[in-house]
């Protein structure tokens, strides 16, 4: 993602260059907020995947180390 913000600026400064840079720089500029927000959205679903896995990894365990009522064989 990084790679992707930098190529964008690059593209920025050398398009404001040869003109229009304002229009250019709003684009860019939207582009790459557009990529923070994404970015941040992912570590949050990412984040919210990981604290269910571990619930689910504490409750399996949990259900393991319950003494069982049933005979073992």
């Amino acid at each position: 993602m990084h790679h992707m913000i930098g190529t964008l600026l690059i593209g920025a400064v050398a398009g404001g260059v040869a003109g229009n840079r304002d229009r250019r720089r709003t684009v860019v500029r939207r582009l790459v907020k557009g990529g923070i927000v994404t970015k941040r959205k992912i570590q949050a679903v990412s984040a919210a995947a990981i604290a269910e896995t571990r619930k689910l990894v504490e409750e399996a365990r949990a259900d393991l180390d319950r003494p069982s009522t049933e005979p073992q064989q």
